[in-house]
């Protein structure tokens, strides 16, 4: 890491980005890293995987094979995705959690549980217990304010 520390790995896995310009990104061998409480992404690792990505003032612009993917620009001195599914633009970064199963459905943009362990039967993510009753707060007040939208 940045700091010369090291963290460990319990598993790696396939995520799938949807960006608000409506391109979907599928990024490959993503690490799971539960003493990470941010979600990060390596410009590197997708320059080796055929995107390409230019830096320009406080903007970023990522496309591949020459199609437009992705822009936005900085916040707070890093570059931050733009993704379709508002939940995951407001708190997929912040995991704050005392179990695997959270950990996963944070990481994964809130996807419900029940999908979570269909991907852990799957092996595409590492097995976990499941918490009964657990409700997750940002999942709570995503739907409060839906539901006082009328949405």
């Amino acid at each position: 890491m940045g700091n010369g520390s090291h963290a460990r790995v319990l598993g790696a896995g396939t995520v799938v980005l949807k960006f608000t310009s409506g391109k979907t990104v599928l990024l490959k061998n993503v690490q799971h890293v539960p003493s990470i409480k941010k979600n990060l992404v390596s410009a590197s690792q997708m320059c080796r995987d055929g995107f390409k990505i230019m830096l320009e003032s406080n903007k970023y612009v990522v496309s591949r094979h020459g199609t437009f993917v992705e822009k936005d620009y900085d916040c707070g001195d890093l570059f931050r995705l733009s993704l379709l599914d508002d939940a995951c633009n407001k708190v997929v970064n912040n995991v704050n959690v005392s179990n695997e199963s959270n950990i996963w459905h944070s990481r994964l943009c809130h996807i419900n549980f029940s999908c979570l362990t269909w991907l852990a039967n799957l092996n595409l993510i590492l097995k976990f217990n499941l918490v009964k009753d657990s409700k997750c707060q940002v999942c709570v007040i995503e739907a409060t304010a839906q539901a006082s939208q009328g949405c």
